[in-house]
Order: C-alpha cells, then structure tokens, then sequence
C-alpha cells in the first residue's frame, strides 16, 4: 500500500501530461461532425503523404549518418592515447549537445545559405554556382550537427563500460583499433548504440524550428511544419492531430524497443 502512494504522484504526472493529451488527441482525430470520421487521415493521406515520407527518410538518414560519427567519435576517445588532441575533442564535441535548436537553426541558416559561409568556401574552391542546401541536405546537415554529439556521448558511456582488460587482450593477440571497434565494442554495447539511435532518430522526427527555418512551407517538408500550419492557417485541428498520431507511429517502432529496454535494464539491474 505505501508503495502504491509513493508512485502515485509520478504515475499522476503520466496520466495528466501524457497519455491523456495523447488520447484526446487519438480521439480528436477520428471525430468529426457526424461522430467517429476517417476523412482526417485521408486528408493527410492526400495532401501530406510525401510529408510523411520525407520526415521518415530524412529523419532516419539523419540518424544513421549521426550514429555512425558518434561511434568514430566514441572510439577515438575510448582506444585514442591522451595527448592534448584528444582533451580538446572530449571537450568540443559536446558543444551542440548544449544549444537549443533555435540557435541551431539560426546557424545552419547563414551557414547553408546560398552565400553563407559553406557556399562562399565551395566558391573559393572553383564551384561556379551555389549549391541549394535549404532543402532536405540542409536538414541533414543540421541533424547531423546536433544529433551526433549527443550519440557519441551516449555511445561512449557503454563503451566506458567494457573492461580494459577486454581491450588489452584483444591488442595483445594484435587486433588493431579497427577490429577492437567492431568485434569488441560495438558487440558488448549493441543496446547502447540502438537506444542512442531510437532517441536521436525520435527526436529529428519531432524538431518544428529547423525544418522550418531552412525549408519553411516549400514541399516537401516535415510533419512538424505542417501541423503547425493546419492549426494557423485553417484552425484544422483534428487534421493536425492525425499528422501528430501519423508522427507517433513513425516512432513508435523504436519508442517500443527503448521503453523495453529500460524496462529490461531496470529488473536485470534489481
């Protein structure tokens, strides 16, 4: 009984922020004025479905690209040798970690634009005509910014967690850091790396500013924008809540596998 009134509070906050808005949100989004409706996800469905596809892809690639920097950086700073170098990395990489995704945004702006700073350097190097990063490379190139410092600072904890001596017998029969990387730690820290990806890939799912500000209302673009969109221009919100359900299951494949293996971690850990 006082174990049950000690998580109360907590599983109050769950039910009141979360799974209550989310159903409402379900609910509104099958409601219509002659009661339970699907022309909301056929509306999304029409006009929206390349939307879908590109927050996918996008998204997924964005997050495939920023694991695979966040093991290279993840592994230089577990193998490395300390020299200052490495100091320098370990402190540097976790800057994007650290800044909102507005200034993000702001950023990728005058850094991407067709005579921002990446297009004036390409210009300098011989390219005649400027390249048009304000669509989906753009976006990548923000996620990726701001997504792989926060997997390799993910990725490095479960690599900090494999034993030295692991490490040590490996060199000692030569392995190289290559084969260390892949046959050592990526085996022992795999749910590591997955729950560094579900959280990163979930995350450029649900990211408004960015999207916005490098593609804004062009096609396609991402759900985020044109939820905000049905909702400002034509106070559609039960079409905006199918986009938000629509987003949900885009995530939901891998909210599953994380809240799993919390869950698993937290009765192996007991």
């Amino acid at each position: 009984m006082l174990g049950s009134l000690l998580v109360l509070p907590a599983l109050l906050v769950i039910v009141l922020l979360y799974l209550y808005p989310f159903g409402l949100a379900v609910w509104i989004s099958f409601s219509g004025e002659d009661g339970f409706t699907l022309e909301h996800y056929q509306r999304v469905y029409e006009v929206y479905w390349e939307d879908v596809i590109f927050t996918f892809w996008t998204s997924f690639l964005s997050a495939v690209i920023a694991a695979v920097l966040g093991i290279l950086i993840a592994a230089y700073l577990r193998l490395g040798a300390d020299d200052p170098i490495k100091s320098f990395i370990n402190q540097l990489y976790r800057i994007p970690i650290f800044l909102p995704m507005v200034v993000v945004a702001q950023m990728m702006r005058g850094f991407l634009a067709p005579h921002g700073t990446l297009n004036m350097a390409l210009f300098n190097l011989g390219l005649s005509q400027p390249i048009e990063f304000f669509d989906w490379k753009g976006l990548v190139i923000g996620f990726v910014w701001k997504q792989a410092p926060f997997m390799a600072l993910i990725i490095l904890s479960g690599f900090l967690m494999v034993k030295d001596e692991h490490i040590e017998a490996a060199r000692v029969a030569g392995a190289s850091d290559l084969r260390v990387l892949t046959e050592i730690l990526l085996p022992m820290t795999r749910n590591t790396v997955a729950i560094a990806f579900a959280l990163a890939y979930a995350s450029n799912v649900a990211t408004f500013t960015l999207p916005y500000m490098l593609i804004g209302g062009a096609k396609p673009t991402a759900i985020t924008v044109d939820i905000a969109h049905r909702v400002t221009f034509f106070g559609d919100w039960a079409t905006a809540n199918a986009l938000g359900v629509v987003s949900f299951l885009l995530v939901s494949v891998f909210a599953v596998f994380y809240l799993r293996e919390m869950v698993r971690r937290g009765v192996y850990e007991r």
